[in-house]
Order: C-alpha cells, then structure tokens, then sequence
C-alpha cells in the first residue's frame, strides 16, 4: 500500500511526501504513475499541452524505484524533445530524496493531445431527441477524431437519434439528424410574404422535411407544385 499523501506540482519538479515521522525501514515508492505525471506537467509548463489534456505512454527506461527514509521524493524531467509529426519523446527522469540525487532514468514514450467531446451518458433509443442531460463530457485522443465525428454538444442537442447510441461512444454524422417536422401527404400551411403582404394557402407535402429544409408541395386548389423552407409542424414559406 502507498504510503505517500501528498502530491505537488511546482515550477522546479514534482514531489512526493510522507505523512508523519520517517521511521528506519520506511520505503517511498516511486511509480509509473509519478514519473508519467511529472512529464505531463513539464509538457504543459513548457505549453506544448494544455492542463489535463495529454495522455502519456512510457515504453523503455525504469519508471518504477524504491527509497528508503526519505521524507520527501522530487521527480525532475530534463532534456525533454518531442517530435510533434510523430508523437514520440524522450526524458530523462531524476529522482531526488530529501533533495539528493539517488537516480537517473533515460525514458522513451508517445504522447497524445486530448479533446473534450460530448457523448451518450446512457444508452439513447432509436428515435428519441437528444437532450442535455443525455450526454456527458469525455477526454478523447485527437488522433482518434474523425471529419464525420460530432463531438460539440449544441450540434447534438434537438437532434433525433437515427439508431441506438451507446454510452460512451462517439456520435457520427449519419447517426443524427434534425427530427422531422413535416411528413410527406401532411397537409401544411404554405405561406407567401413581400414586404407589403401575405398570402396562406393549404398544401399537401410531396417531402419529409425537418426545420429549414427545402421541400415540394401541391396546392390543394390549383395543384400547381410549390417549394418552400419548412418553418415549423404545419407552415412551409414558399420560395420568392
């Protein structure tokens, strides 16, 4: 079980402290998870990342030491190069105790840029419109967004699910759209405006059509074919 209960961020390393007395025998433990924070934190003091918005993963070097009565364990990053085309970097990661150099580790990794994304926070059904309290924030890897992806909560909110969502994953394009408001033989309002009039007649929709799509129409006196901008449920504004 660690014994550490303390962790900070400072501009000159990241430390590690015990609780209480140092009894002979006591044993710091310095882990991955250490080493990994301290390099996150020198990425984003170096403001190459913002806060909280990388994810590190270490492959060669040792990132795990074991120090004996010390009170306190400072973890310094230096000579840290990043290849941004790559994603890769390299440190070296020194271990102080009670401000003593103890050891040294050359360590190699991938780094990743993180996004803040909405998505499902349960599971939504076919059918229903998505609302706030259906979807959640999530960190995901830049590298793993996609063009078709939707990711920004108010192009998701009052959209209707095509299919089931599920939790935690990421919405596609073709996995929303705007829900329909007129359905192909309603019979809806068509409108006709100038500056100086207006002039309503009803029509039968020849479309599906959700708010602001355009769709064809027959009016119901003359059949004539119309086209207009869907406004609402039951009124389309006919073109000019």
């Amino acid at each position: 079980m660690r014994q550490i209960i303390a962790t900070t961020f400072i501009a000159f390393g990241f430390w590690l402290a015990f609780a209480g007395l140092v009894r002979a025998g006591d044993v710091m433990h310095v882990e991955e998870e250490d080493i990994v924070n301290a390099i996150r934190q020198e990425f984003i003091d170096r403001g190459m990342a913002e806060d909280s918005k990388l994810d590190v993963e270490l492959f060669g070097g040792q990132t795990d030491f074991q120090i004996e009565n010390a009170k306190e364990a400072k973890i310094l990053i230096n000579h840290l190069k990043a290849d941004e085309k790559q994603g890769r970097f390299s440190c070296e990661a020194e271990i102080f105790a009670d401000r003593v150099s103890v050891a040294t580790s050359s360590l190699q990794g991938k780094y990743f840029l993180l996004s803040t994304v909405w998505v499902p926070a349960k599971n939504i059904a076919k059918g229903e419109i998505i609302t706030e309290e259906m979807l959640q924030r999530e960190l995901i890897r830049q590298s793993k967004l996609k063009p078709f992806m939707v990711t920004d909560k108010e192009k998701l909110l009052g959209q209707e699910a095509q299919k089931s969502l599920k939790e935690g994953k990421i919405i596609s394009e073709k996995d929303v759209s705007a829900p329909l408001l007129v359905k192909r033989n309603d019979i809806v309002v068509a409108v006709y405006r100038t500056d100086r009039m207006q002039i309503t007649t009803k029509a039968i929709a020849q479309q599906d059509g959700a708010y602001g799509d355009r769709i064809e129409m027959q009016n119901l006196k003359t059949h004539k074919v119309l086209t207009g901008i869907v406004q609402d449920a039951s009124t389309v504004v006919i073109d000019q």
